[in-house]
C-alpha cells in the first residue's frame, strides 16, 4: 500500500502551544476585571502547557504576578530569569521554605503554626489564606487574628479560594460574605486582597478585590471543566495535541482490534494505528467513545486505548504519515478539551495536566508578542 513520505514530526506525539492565545486570554480576563491586578496561575507546569514560556507570555500581556504550588515550581521560574512576584499556594515543608527563601518566593500561611515557621526565616514574606468554606487549606476565622499578629510586617497579602464559583452562586456569595467579614474584623493594612479564580473573575465581579487569579481560563479552557465553550467567554484554547498515522490496514469482518478485542468489524474496515496512549496522557477512559481529527474529519476510536497506541476507523483518503489531532482543531473541525473530558468522564484540567512531558514534546507558536 503506497503511503505518504513521513513529515518531519517533532516526536511520536507532540503538543503545540499558541502563546498568542495565552496573551489574548490574559487581555480578555483583564477586561473582565479592569480595576484589579492579575495573578497568572502557572502551577502544574502551567496546566501542562509549559510554565516558563507561558509565564513569559502572560507577563508580557499584562499579568502582574504568578502563582505556583511548590517551591520547586517557583524556583524553576527564577532560574529561567523571571523576576515577577511569585506566590506559592500550599503549605511547605522545611526544605521547601528554605528553597522559597533562596528563590525570593512569597509563601502562604495556612495556620498560626505555619505562620511561626515562616517568620523563623528572615527572608520570607507571606500571604495569609483564609478558609471561608472550602475547608481544604487556610486559617479558620477564629484563628485569623492570631496568624495575622504572628506574621506582622511579613504579611503582604490575604486571600481565599472558592469551592464552586463555576456552579453554585449562593455558596459563592456566602464565601464572599465570610471573607469580607474577616477582612473587616482585622487590620490587614496594605496587604493585597484576592479571591477570584477563573470562574469568579468571569462571573462574580464582587469578588475581584485588588487582584484576580485566573488559572484554567488563562489557557483558553472553560471553568466548567466538562462543559461550556471557551469562545462564549472570549477565550482561545492554547494547546493542540497531535500525533500521526503510523500504520494503516483493513480489518476483515469478524476480526477485532486492540486489547480484549472489544470492537469487531462487521464489514471490511480501514483502520489507522496512532502512536498515542495513556502513557502519553491520552486516557484509557476514551476507549470506544472518543474521536480524533484526521484529514479534517472526525474519526472514531475503535476498541481500547492502550499504553502506547490506539486505533481509529478511517477511509481510503487516510495514509501513513497523516497528522492526527487529539485535542484542538484541524480544518473546520475542533475537538475541545471540554469534549474530550466529557468522553473520558473527567474535566478539562486533567486532559492537559495529564499530558506526559517525557513522552510528549512541546513546541511553541507566536513566541514573540504580536
Amino acid at each position: 500500500m503506497k503511503s505518504h513520505a513521513y513529515p518531519n514530526f517533532p516526536s511520536r506525539t507532540w503538543a503545540e502551544v499558541d502563546l498568542g492565545a495565552i496573551r489574548h486570554n490574559v487581555r480578555a480576563l483583564k477586561r473582565r476585571a479592569p480595576t484589579s491586578r492579575l495573578m497568572a496561575v502557572v502551577k502544574a507546569d502551567a496546566y501542562g502547557h509549559g510554565a516558563v514560556p507561558v509565564s513569559r507570555a502572560a507577563l508580557d500581556a499584562g499579568a502582574d504576578s504568578l502563582a505556583v504550588v511548590t517551591a520547586e515550581e517557583g524556583a524553576e521560574l527564577r532560574e529561567a530569569g523571571i523576576e515577577a512576584p511569585i506566590l506559592v499556594f500550599t503549605d511547605l515543608l522545611p526544605d521547601g521554605l528554605a528553597l522559597a527563601e533562596r528563590s525570593r518566593l512569597t509563601v502562604t500561611a495556612h495556620s498560626p503554626e505555619s505562620a511561626k515557621r515562616i517568620v523563623a526565616r528572615p527572608g520570607l514574606r507571606a500571604h495569609l489564606k483564609l478558609n471561608t468554606g472550602m475547608n481544604r487549606w487556610g486559617v479558620d476565622s477564629e484563628d485569623a487574628g492570631e496568624a495575622r499578629k504572628i506574621l506582622g510586617e511579613r504579611l503582604t497579602g490575604v486571600y481565599t479560594h472558592f469551592a464552586s464559583a463555576d456552579s453554585d452562586e449562593e455558596a459563592t456569595r456566602r464565601q464572599i460574605e465570610v471573607f469580607e467579614a474577616i477582612l473587616s474584623a482585622h487590620d490587614f493594612g496594605d496587604a493585597l486582597v484576592h479571591a477570584a479564580n477563573s470562574a469568579a473573575a468571569l462571573w462574580h465581579p464582587s469578588s475581584h478585590h485588588d487582584c484576580v487569579r485566573p488559572g484554567i481560563a488563562l489557557y483558553g479552557m472553560h471553568p466548567r471543566g466538562d462543559g461550556g465553550d471557551p469562545a462564549d467567554e472570549g477565550l482561545r484554547p492554547a494547546l493542540t495535541l497531535k500525533s500521526y498515522v503510523a500504520n494503516v490496514r483493513v480489518v476483515a469482518p469478524g476480526d477485532g482490534v486492540s486489547y480484549g478485542l472489544t470492537w469487531r468489524a462487521e464489514e471490511p474496515t480501514r483502520t489507522a494505528t496512532v502512536p498515542v496512549g495513556y502513557a502519553e496522557g491520552y486516557r484509557r477512559a476514551l476507549s470506544g467513545g472518543a474521536s480524533a481529527l484526521i484529514g479534517g474529519e472526525r474519526r472514531p476510536i475503535l476498541g481500547r486505548v492502550t499504553m502506547d497506541a490506539c486505533v481509529f476507523g478511517v477511509d481510503a483518503e487516510v495514509r501513513v504519515g497523516d497528522e492526527v489531532v487529539l485535542v484542538g482543531g484541524q480544518g473546520g473541525e475542533v475537538l475541545l478539551a471540554e469534549e474530550v473530558a466529557r468522553r473520558a468522564g473527567t474535566i478539562n484540567y486533567e486532559i492537559t495536566t495529564g499530558i506526559n512531558p517525557r513522552r510528549v514534546e512541546r513546541s511553541y507558536r507566536n513566541v514573540q508578542r504580536s
